[in-house]
């Protein structure tokens, strides 16, 4: 180790170090390069051969060769690019070029036979701010240095809280609360740094929802069927106006009675919002009694769960009943166009089969359902959307205290309860398409299933009422 200056040495320092040749800067003169003094290990054995090399960076350009390395410790310029001791200690270097220095690199010599030097080399964690909002957005920037020089991209940061390393040097939360962090370089660790995530308030998603106390009445003009309006938890039906959307016909006092059989349905508009429907039947008053949606029916041949009583534009009434039992089943395992396009699900149960000469093996869901006996099917979407709406009496979600009741029905009659997942329904959209209806929370038709998906399955089976 150089411990005396030569005349040339002097020289260069009197100049700010301007023995990098102008000429190979290829900076601007109005533009101060970046220079960074890099070295491949800061700890070297005291023993005049364990060696450390250098290398200095220009504008993240490797420019070595045109830079002077200088020992702070004795202000020598370094002979090459690597640096032995004899000495153990603490050794600082800069690099310099032109009229520009680098950052001040710190080289720790032990002593021969592997003693620890006189101190462990700095590690520092910082960070760009020290409170984030819990939104899974604001971000914290970590920067972790060793004696000045930023080692960020070679050092681990772990989340003390989880103990766990972050990925990158950014973190974002949605929990509220302190988080600790610490820095680990080469073995060497930085104190903790704490972090605080403050919470942050979620606004309220309010919706307009229509919601009526029976599914259905008799059609006999004095049962009634009672609407209420909400908006969020604020009860507005007041100050909502609901309708009959088969005619626009707008109730006067949020009931509903008729003397016509058939099937109605619902919306409420207030504040420019229009909710999702809701649907009352109304049936001939001869067949209450006989006949009720969520009973079992059970003829001794065809037994299975009332789920709708509908009227046709013929003004004929038709009894729905879905199977107690059901399959997680692929609809298809070929893609190909069925025509499965019309709202009953018999006519595309059979018309396929039938009319087109298909195999009735490639359709494991259709020939579970056909398999059930003469006359059963697997629904149209329409029609499972009956079963969803009386599954959870109106409120779409399968949370609903219906789905238990009716859970607890299909139980004890042998059944299969209903699960919350995506049943298959008999409409196509595509060749390899078809619609499934998800029976979760506010669920709509889901038109992206492909055909040989694996989905839940119900039977189903209608019949005239007399």
């Amino acid at each position: 180790m150089k411990r005396f200056l030569s005349i040339f040495t002097a020289m260069a320092l009197l100049v700010g170090f301007t023995a990098c040749e102008e000429g190979t800067t290829n900076v601007p003169n109005d533009q101060t390069p970046s220079v960074e003094l890099k070295a491949d290990k800061l700890t070297i054995v005291a023993d005049g051969q364990d060696a450390v090399t250098f290398q200095v960076l220009v504008n993240g350009t490797d420019r070595t060769a045109e830079c002077q390395i200088i020992n702070l410790e004795d202000n020598s310029i370094l002979e090459g690019t690597t640096f032995t001791a004899t000495e153990a200690g603490n050794y600082r270097f800069k690099a310099a070029f032109g009229a520009t220095t680098s950052e001040y690199v710190t080289i720790a010599a032990t002593k021969s036979g592997g003693d620890e030097p006189d101190t462990d080399p700095e590690v520092v964690l910082t960070a760009d701010k020290s409170e984030i909002k819990a939104d899974n957005a604001d971000a914290v920037t970590f920067t972790v240095t060793v004696e000045g020089v930023d080692r960020t991209a070679e050092s681990t940061i772990t989340v003390v809280n989880y103990d766990t390393e972050l990925e990158g040097a950014t973190f974002v939360t949605d929990v509220a609360g302190e988080f600790s962090f610490v820095a680990e370089w080469d073995g060497y660790k930085s104190d903790e740094v704490t972090i605080t995530a403050t919470a942050v308030e979620t606004p309220v998603e309010k919706s307009l929802r229509l919601a009526v106390d029976v599914k259905s009445i008799k059609a006999d003009g004095q049962e009634k069927a009672t609407f209420t309006v909400t908006y969020g938890e604020e009860d507005v039906t007041a100050k909502s106006e609901i309708y009959v959307e088969n005619t626009n016909e707008v109730l006067e006092d949020a009931t509903f009675t008729t003397t016509e059989a058939g099937a109605y349905t619902f919306r409420a508009r207030y504040n420019g919002i229009t909710s999702p429907f809701v649907s009352v039947d109304a049936y001939n008053p001869e067949l209450v009694g006989k006949y009720e949606v969520g009973t079992i029916y059970d003829d001794g041949t065809v037994k299975g769960l009332i789920f709708a009583i509908k009227a046709d534009n013929h003004g004929d009434t038709y009894c729905y009943i879905v199977s107690l039992d059901e399959e997680d089943l692929q609809w298809s395992t070929k893609y190909e166009w069925c025509n499965c396009i019309y709202q009953r699900g018999d006519y595309n149960t059979y018309d396929p089969f039938d009319y087109y000469g298909m195999n009735i093996n490639d359709y494991p869901a259709f020939k579970w359902c056909m398999d059930h006996g003469d006359g059963w099917f697997m629904p149209s979407s329409t029609e499972v959307n009956w079963l969803w709406e009386t599954l959870t009496n109106g409120e779409r979600d399968f949370k609903a205290a219906s789905v238990n009741e009716f859970n607890k029905l299909l139980k004890e009659n042998g059944g299969e309860p209903f699960v919350e997942t995506y049943y298959w329904t008999s409409n196509e959209t595509s060749e390899d398409l078809v619609e499934v209806i998800a029976f979760m929370n506010d669920s709509v038709v889901c038109l992206d299933p492909k055909k040989d998906n694996v989905y839940t399955a119900r039977a189903a089976y209608r019949f005239k009422l007399e």
